[in-house]
C-alpha cells in the first residue's frame, strides 16, 4: 500500500533528578503475541503524552520482556551512547507542551527460548533548555512506565489460505520498518479523519511472480506489465461478506478526504469478509468490475471472489491483505498466518510450519 497520500496498567515513576514530566501507556492496551519463523514478534505502540509547561525529548526506551511468572528475563534499550546513537533512530523526540507523541516498540522481536507474558516500557524523557538556561531543581527528567500483559490470537487465524495461488512475493508486510506498521494514527490528518487505531498493524503487500522473481516483465507504467492484474483473489477463510466495492477504476489514486466517511476508501476497490470470533479480513486494491460474491454471501475458504487490481493507494497491481478486529481501517490490526505454504529462497525450499510470513519472503501455495 502506498502511504503517500496520507502517513495493562500504567504507572509513572519519578526518575533519580525528581517528578515525571509526562504519562505513557501501551497501544493496543493487550498487544497480540504473533508467532514469526525465529520465535515471537510483539507488535505495539507508545503514546506518550508531555503534561508539563515545558517541551521535553525521549531520550532513552527501554523494553523488558517478561516470562511466563512474570520475571524480567530480557532487558534492551536505545539511548543516546555512541557516535550515531541508536535514539536518533526514533522520529520526532520533542514534545510540546500538551503534546501527545506515538513511539514503535523498537524491539518487536522475541527469542524462541522462553515463553513471553507481558512487556514493561520504561521511556526517559529530559526537558528541553534554551541556551543559557538553568534547570529548574528536581524537574531536569524523568521516566515514565507502561505495562501490558500479551494476547494470543485465535489458532484458527493461523491456518488461513494464502489469498493469491502460486508463487508470491511479500512486497512488504508488517516488520518494523514496513510502511504498514509505521502508520502513525497520531498524525493529525488520520485524526482528523476519526482513524485512531493501526488496523494495518498485520497486513500484507501480495504480488505474483514468476520463476525468476519478476513482477513485472515490458513497461512497469502499465498495469498489464504485472504478472498478478487480473489474476484471481481467494477468500482466506470462510465468513459472510459484510462490504464490497469494485466500481473504482485501478488508476493508483484516491481521495484522502474520503477516509472522513469511507475509512476504506484508500483500499479502492475492496471486499471485507467477517469470520468468527469478530475478526475481519479486508482485501484490498481490487480491479474494478471483478467482484464475484455480494454484501450477505457466504464464501469458503479459498473460494475465488475477485482479481488483483491496482484501485485506491496502490503503487502496482497487487493484493493488500489484512485480518482486523472490525469491518474498517479505525479497528486494530490482528496476527495472521497460512497454511500450505513453502518459502522460496533460491534454490531452497523450506515448508512453512506455523505460517509465519513478513516483507522480502518469497512463497509457493496451492
Amino acid at each position: 500500500m502506498n502511504m503517500t497520500a496520507l502517513a495493562l496498567a500504567l504507572s509513572l515513576s519519578a526518575g533519580a533528578s525528581g517528578a515525571a514530566l509526562a504519562q505513557a501507556r501501551i497501544l493496543p492496551a493487550t498487544p497480540y503475541l504473533e508467532p514469526t519463523s525465529a520465535g515471537s514478534s510483539a507488535n505495539f505502540d507508545v503514546l506518550v503524552t508531555n503534561d508539563k509547561a515545558w517541551p521535553v525529548e525521549v531520550s532513552e526506551i527501554t523494553v523488558v520482556t517478561l516470562d511466563a511468572l512474570g520475571a524480567a528475563v530480557l532487558e534492551r534499550r536505545i539511548d543516546g551512547n555512541g557516535f550515531a546513537p541508536a535514539i536518533e533512530t526514533v522520529a520526532n523526540r520533542v514534545l510540546a507542551p500538551g503534546e501527545t507523541r506515538l513511539y514503535f516498540n523498537p524491539f518487536p522481536e522475541i527469542p524462541a527460548d522462553f515463553a513471553a507474558s507481558g512487556v514493561r516500557v520504561k521511556v526517559t524523557l529530559e526537558r528541553v533548555l534554551k541556551d543559557g538556561e538553568k534547570p529548574p531543581e528536581g524537574e531536569t527528567a524523568a521516566t515514565v512506565e507502561a505495562r501490558a500483559v500479551f494476547a494470543a490470537a485465535p489458532p484458527w487465524t493461523r491456518k488461513l489460505v494464502l489469498p493469491v495461488a502460486g508463487k508470491v512475493a511479500v512486497w512488504d508486510g508488517h516488520d518494523l520498518l514496513s510502511h504498514h506498521r509505521r502508520f502513525d494514527y497520531q498524525h493529525p490528518f488520520l485524526k482528523s479523519v476519526g482513524i485512531g487505531a493501526n488496523a494495518m498493524r498485520y497486513s500484507y503487500d501480495l504480488v505474483p511472480v514468476d520463476a525468476e522473481g519478476r513482477m513485472a516483465v515490458g513497461d512497469e507504467a502499465r498495469n498489464e506489465s504485472y504478472l498478478g492484474f487480473g489474476k484471481p483473489v481467494r477468500a482466506p477463510a470462510d465468513g459472510v461478506v459484510v462490504a464490497a466495492l469494485d466500481t473504482r477504476p485501478d488508476d493508483h489514486g484516491f481521495d484522502p478526504g474520503e477516509l472522513k466517511t469511507a475509512p476504506n476508501a484508500l483500499f479502492g476497490n475492496y471486499l471485507v469478509i467477517r469470520h468468527t470470533d469478530g475478526l475481519h479480513s479486508v482485501l484490498g486494491h481490487l480491479h474494478q468490475t471483478s467482484l464475484k460474491v455480494k454484501v450477505g454471501d457466504t464464501v469458503k475458504a479459498g473460494q475465488t471472489v475477485a482479481a488483483i487490481g491496482a484501485s485506491g493507494s496502490s503503487l502496482f497491481p497487487h493484493l493488500h491483505y489484512q485480518l482486523m478486529t472490525g469491518p474498517t481501517m479505525r479497528d486494530e490490526g490482528a496476527p495472521s498466518g497460512f497454511t500450505g505454504l513453502t518459502r522460496v529462497r533460491g534454490v531452497m525450499r523450506t515448508p512453512i510450519a506455523n505460517g509465519a510470513i513478513d516483507s522480502g519472503d518469497v512463497v509457493e501455495g496451492k
